[in-house]
């Protein structure tokens, strides 16, 4: 779980995309990742970008990303740029865990 918070933007981003390289380091295969968004106010280009980065990082390995607790702003920036495909949304983190686990 990454608790992501404030302003997801450049260049505070490369702290994130370091966290979940250094997390991922050695870890088995088909990583499953939950992101929370709770407490970010703000996500631009640079951020959507880290998480696309991340994604086909992991994809090639069964990895899949989720995020969680996105306000309307972010879910409404998601949506429109086509992301919402490859992020699969849920509402609380239980739901989150229990679908990427249904689906490994």
């Amino acid at each position: 779980m990454f608790r992501l918070k404030g302003r997801v933007i450049s260049p505070g981003i490369k702290k994130v995309l370091e966290t979940v390289e250094e997390t991922l380091t050695g870890h088995a295969s088909s990583p499953k990742l939950v992101f929370d968004f709770k407490e970010v106010t703000r996500i631009d280009g640079a951020g959507l970008g880290t998480l696309l980065k991340i994604y086909t990082e992991i994809r090639p390995h069964g990895g899949k990303i989720a995020v969680i607790n996105m306000n309307k702003h972010i879910r409404n920036v998601i949506v429109r740029t086509g992301l919402i495909a490859i992020l699969k949304c849920f509402k609380s983190e239980n739901d989150a865990v229990a679908a990427l686990l249904r689906h490994s």
